[in-house]
C-alpha cells in the first residue's frame, strides 16, 4: 500500500509541473502577442502601398503587424515610386501599380491597403480594372476628393509661408498648369472656389470621380466586385485638408464641408450601392497625425485587423 501511495504521489507531481509548466508557456506566448489568447488563421493573401514622399517600409509595418496576426498570410509591401519619384503623375502610377499586382501572379481573393496617395492610386486602380481580384479595400487618410490647403505648422519652413492654410491663385496656377498636372500633387489639388479650371485643367481627379461623365457604369461593375470598402480617417490628420476628403466629403464654394452621400458623384461613381449594402465602412480615429494611422496601434485594432479576412 505505501509502495501505491508513492506512486501515486509521483503521478500527481508530475501532472502538476506539467501544468505548471504549460501555464507558463501559454502566459509566455500572451505576452508575446500582445494578450491575444489565439491567433487567427492565415487570411487571404495583402498588398500594401504607400503613400506620397514615402517607400515601402512605412506600409511594411502593417504587413508584420498582419503577419503576427494571421501566421501564414502572404503580405506585399508594393515598392514603386519611393520618396520623391512618388511625385510621378497618378495615372502612370495606376498602371504600373496594375503590373506590379500581375508581377505577384495571386490566384484568388486580395485584401488591398492604401495609404495616402497609395489610397487614391489603389481606388482608381480597382474602378478602372474589371478583371481585379480584390475583395476588400482599405483606403487609409487617402485624398479621394483632393486636398486644397497647404500644411503648414507655426516654425517650420513651408512652400508657401504666407499661403498657411488658405487656397492660394497662385498655387492653383502652377497645380493645373501642364508641368503641374504631371506631378500627382497637382492632380490632387481640387480648388472649391475655381471648380472651372478645375474640372477643366485637372487630368486625373474629375474623371476619377466621374465628375466629367453622366456614367461611369464600368466603375461601379469593378466595385461590385469588393466585398468590404473600407474608409480610414480622422480630424487629427495634419496633412490632408479637409480630412473628410479620406471619406469622400469636400468644401463648397464657401469652404463648408459636404457630404459623401451629398456629393454629386455618389450614385455615379457606385459609393451608393457600397453603402445601400452595408459594404462600405467607415473607421474614423481622432487624434492621429496623417503618418500617425500607419503607425498607431489604435488604428489598426479598430479599422484595419477586423477587415482581414
Amino acid at each position: 500500500m505505501k509502495r501505491l501511495g508513492l506512486v501515486q504521489m509521483l503521478r500527481v507531481v508530475l501532472v502538476a509541473v506539467v501544468v505548471l509548466q504549460s501555464g507558463g508557456i501559454a502566459a509566455a506566448k500572451r505576452r508575446q502577442s500582445g494578450g491575444i489568447a489565439a491567433r487567427a488563421a492565415a487570411a487571404n493573401p495583402v498588398i500594401l502601398l504607400h503613400g506620397i514622399l514615402d517607400n515601402y517600409k512605412t506600409v511594411a509595418t502593417l504587413g508584420r503587424k498582419i503577419s503576427r496576426d494571421y501566421p501564414g498570410t502572404a503580405t506585399h509591401s508594393i515598392q514603386m515610386y519611393p520618396d520623391a519619384k512618388s511625385l510621378t503623375a497618378i495615372k502612370v502610377q495606376v498602371k504600373t501599380l496594375k503590373e506590379k499586382i500581375q508581377e505577384l501572379n495571386i490566384v484568388g481573393p486580395v485584401t488591398l491597403i492604401g495609404h495616402s496617395l497609395g489610397a487614391v492610386t489603389s481606388r482608381s486602380l480597382i474602378q478602372s480594372w474589371l478583371g481585379h481580384n480584390v475583395t476588400v479595400f482599405i483606403s487609409i487618410a487617402g485624398p479621394h476628393v483632393g486636398v486644397c490647403k497647404v500644411p503648414f505648422k507655426e516654425g517650420q519652413k513651408n512652400l508657401f509661408p504666407k499661403c498657411g492654410l488658405t487656397c492660394n491663385e497662385t498655387i492653383a496656377d502652377m497645380a493645373y498648369s501642364e508641368i503641374g498636372q504631371m506631378l500627382s500633387a497637382g492632380n490632387l489639388w481640387n480648388d472649391p472656389v475655381r471648380q472651372d479650371r478645375y474640372l477643366k485643367k485637372n487630368v486625373f481627379l474629375p474623371a476619377s470621380l466621374c465628375q466629367t461623365k453622366a456614367t461611369c457604369n464600368e466603375f461601379k461593375l469593378a466595385y461590385k466586385k469588393l466585398s468590404k470598402l473600407v474608409l480610414v480617417g480622422g480630424s487629427g490628420d495634419d496633412v490632408i485638408h479637409p480630412w473628410e476628403s479620406t471619406l469622400f466629403g469636400y468644401y463648397d464654394s464657401s469652404w463648408g464641408i459636404v457630404k459623401r452621400a451629398e456629393q454629386e458623384f455618389y450614385e455615379r461613381l457606385g459609393l451608393e450601392d457600397l453603402d445601400k449594402d452595408g459594404r462600405l465602412i467607415e473607421c474614423t480615429v481622432a487624434n492621429t497625425t496623417h503618418v500617425g494611422f500607419v503607425f498607431s496601434d489604435e488604428v489598426y485594432e479598430k479599422c484595419i485587423r477586423p477587415h482581414i479576412i
